[in-house]
């Protein structure tokens, strides 16, 4: 953003040309979205746009980390609702919840649609360490169920894989696989992922308790 809004005016107009960005996208699609449409959908000069944005990249930017701001007060509203849950199914919740959020705002599913073409990587940078502590609190929380020998390299790795197949199932046009399907999946694949470390160190144990038990 080249102009911060410091002001309460500055910042009734950077959000007023958000909306009208995000109405834009609706309208137009990406690939008609220019800023000019947006400073008349806004009722302001495209100079005072301007003052604020670069381009129209620099405005969709701004738009998609307010999304990611909205998106993640959904997800800490579903995690303390399921934080006593078994990972599975607080993986499920979450996912269901992004889901919503995503398939009920017209602007974000067009902007999934095309997440892999745009300055994605300091909002997916945000969103991978608000949910990296999220799951490092939940995994504190739950430290007697599963116990992950590497756990930055366990979160780094469940994240990104999350983050970028659901991303990736948000952009297809006619999936194949429907929403609880690729929702089942993911929660499977990150119970047996996050369990993989307490098995482990069970059946490391189980040898010399046999052997105490022969003796």
């Amino acid at each position: 953003m080249r102009k911060q809004p410091l002001q309460q005016r500055s910042r009734d107009m950077v959000a007023t040309l958000l909306d009208a960005a995000s109405r834009v996208i609706v309208e137009r699609g990406l690939d008609n979205f220019t800023t000019n449409h947006v400073a008349e959908a806004a009722g302001v000069s495209v100079g005072s746009l301007y003052q604020y944005f670069d381009d129209k990249d620099a405005l969709i930017e701004a738009l998609m980390q307010r999304d990611t701001v909205q998106l993640l007060v959904v997800v800490d509203a579903r995690l303390r609702a399921l934080i006593d849950a078994d990972a599975r199914s607080i993986t499920q919740g979450i996912l269901e919840a992004v889901f919503d959020v995503v398939e009920g705002d017209p602007c974000k599913r067009e902007l999934m649609r095309h997440w892999d073409r745009l300055r994605t990587r300091s909002t997916l940078r945000a969103l991978e360490q608000h949910m990296m502590e999220a799951c490092r609190l939940y995994l504190m929380r739950h430290h007697e169920d599963y116990r992950v020998d590497n756990l930055p390299a366990a979160l780094f790795v469940a994240i990104n894989s999350l983050h970028y197949t659901v991303a990736h199932y948000l952009s297809l046009e006619n999936p194949v696989l429907q929403r609880a399907e690729i929702i089942g999946a993911l929660s499977d694949m990150l119970a047996a992922y996050i369990g993989a470390g307490t098995k482990k160190k069970a059946a490391r144990r189980r040898p010399s308790s046999v052997k105490q038990q022969r003796s």
